[in-house]
């Protein structure tokens, strides 16, 4: 348990730096959009997963779902990087 709250904290303090390196203009955009945010009770979220099971059982374009996923994972690595810059 130690290990993960460490990383939340490296997270966190990461956050903290990227909002820090925005303009002005950049941190109240962001403060009125998460000021704004609703909370979705738990429930609603459970309740919400179970209806979204199965959504993509009739796509024609998705044969195989371990091959797609694999093949939309594969450029997170790159984009990690630009975002981290």
């Amino acid at each position: 348990m130690g290990h993960a709250r460490t990383m939340e904290k490296d997270i966190f303090a990461d956050v903290i730096e990227k909002i820090q390196s925005l303009t002005e203009s950049q941190q109240r955009f962001l403060q009125e959009m998460l000021a704004g945010r609703e909370k979705v009770p738990a429930v609603s979220k459970k309740k919400l997963l179970r209806k979204s099971f199965g959504i993509w059982a009739d796509r024609k374009d998705i044969k195989d779902s371990i091959e797609y996923v694999e093949e939309i994972r594969k450029g997170w690595e790159s984009r990690l990087e630009r975002i981290r810059g």
